[in-house]
């Protein structure tokens, strides 16, 4: 599973402010206008945007997410 990393503006969106999804996470997720995504985070400043998928396959993509953060920060730290 690859990891891709992107960065977004804070816009104002009437009171609230807001993010936009990358294309590339609407696209392989099928994410359409309307439609509902799972929000998990906390006050640490972490936040995860789902598809809304079952929470025993969200955890599982989160473990092998944060597998591959630990592969890439070992690379970085050996070049």
């Amino acid at each position: 599973m690859p990891i891709f990393k992107s960065s977004r503006k804070v816009q104002l969106f009437g009171t609230s402010l807001a993010l936009t999804l990358p294309a590339l996470f609407v696209k392989a997720c099928e994410i359409e206008k309307g439609a509902e995504v799972s929000i998990l985070y906390n006050l640490d400043g972490i936040l995860v945007v789902s598809d809304g998928r079952e929470p025993s396959s969200l955890r599982a993509g989160l473990l092998a997410l944060l597998e591959k953060l630990e592969e890439n920060d070992g690379q970085q730290g050996a070049a």
